[in-house]
């Protein structure tokens, strides 16, 4: 009786729990600097979108070659992401933009959604995450 109330409990919390062991690769180009760091959020929904991430990742930009660099993003729910991406040039841990609220530093967005009149919405960079896969992100 233990041994079956014990496995009822795991299975209640694995149908509960979300899974997250989607690993998977982010190619950023259009780097035409090395310093500072190259930052992606990841982003679960609309209403949460460029506002609170569920996850993230950032390399060095001095890791580029021919203005490309990796970044590995791991332990992905599984169904649909979006994904802001910006190169930090000066190391300050956000992206600087000027009095009118353009951004002065290089950006982009997955399925390289474009800007009009402000960020795109979530739907126009969502994508499905499968396991391995390598998104492609030009920046601005």
């Amino acid at each position: 009786m233990k041994t079956i109330l014990t496995c009822a409990a795991l299975l209640c919390a694995a149908l509960t729990t979300p899974a997250y062991a989607v690993d998977m690769e982010v190619e950023v180009s259009g780097l035409t600097q090395t310093e500072g760091r190259v930052m992606v959020g990841v982003f679960s929904d609309a209403g949460t979108w460029l506002k609170k991430g569920i996850s993230g990742a950032s390399v060095e930009a001095s890791q580029q070659k021919d203005g490309r660099v990796l970044v590995k993003l791991q332990d992905l729910p599984e169904g649909s992401v979006g994904l802001s991406v910006f190169h930090d040039v000066n190391g300050n841990g956000r992206l600087d933009s000027n009095a009118m609220g353009m951004p002065k530093e290089p950006y982009g967005f997955s399925n390289n959604a474009a800007c009009v009149f402000g960020p795109p919405k979530f739907e126009k960079a969502q994508f499905e995450v499968k396991a391995g896969a390598r998104v492609a992100v030009q920046l601005n």
